[in-house]
C-alpha cells in the first residue's frame, strides 16, 4: 500500500509540473520558430524548459510504473 501511495503522488506532481511548463510556454510562444520543431517547441526551447519538462515527464512515467508494478504483483 506504501508503494501504491508513492507512485501515485510521483505521477501526480509529474503531471502537474508538466502541465505548469506547457501552460507557461503555450502563454509566451515565440514570434518566430523552426518550422522543423514548430511554435511550442520552440518556445520550450528558447525559454530553457526543456529539461525540467523532461524530468516532469520522467517523474510522471516512473510513479505510473511504480502503479503498475504493484497492481500486477502477486501477493504470497
Amino acid at each position: 500500500m506504501k508503494k501504491v501511495v508513492i507512485g501515485g503522488l510521483l505521477a501526480l506532481a509529474g503531471s502537474i509540473w508538466s502541465l505548469a511548463i506547457i501552460l507557461t510556454a503555450g502563454n509566451n510562444l515565440v514570434n518566430g520558430w523552426d518550422t522543423a520543431l514548430g511554435r511550442f517547441w520552440s518556445t520550450v526551447l528558447d525559454m530553457n524548459l526543456m529539461v525540467p519538462f523532461v524530468l516532469s515527464a520522467a517523474v510522471a512515467v516512473f510513479g505510473i510504473c511504480i502503479l503498475l508494478i504493484e497492481y500486477f504483483r502477486k501477493e504470497g
